[in-house]
């Protein structure tokens, strides 16, 4: 069975595209909050959190959804489930010791 982006959905990709593209700007979480530095400083710890709890759902909805289906759907369910899952650990990662730096100081 080949790997064909179109059946992963749109939407889910853009949950995917969006989340990964958090995980760079964590370098950028300690400007100070003026102009483009309230983003960077507070709207995105909150956009990871929030997305973080998104593709967890997602995950556990793949998981659900994967019972009594068919191999080929059960596949594509895996896929889905595993690329939320590798999304999640890194947005844990990076964020989290975000989170943990400034819980310490």
């Amino acid at each position: 069975m080949s790997f064909d982006i179109k059946r992963v959905g749109g939407l889910r990709l853009a949950l995917l595209a969006i989340s990964a593209s958090t995980l760079p700007l964590v370098a950028f979480a300690d400007m100070p909050p003026q102009g483009i530095g309230v983003i960077t400083a507070y709207v995105l710890p909150a956009l990871a959190v929030l997305l973080l709890f998104a593709l967890l759902l997602d995950a556990l909805m793949n998981r659900v959804f994967m019972i009594e289906q068919p191999a080929a759907d059960q596949a594509l369910r895996r896929l889905c489930l595993r690329l939320d899952l590798i999304i999640s650990t890194g947005i844990l990662l990076v964020w989290g010791w975000h989170f943990r730096v400034l819980l310490d100081t």
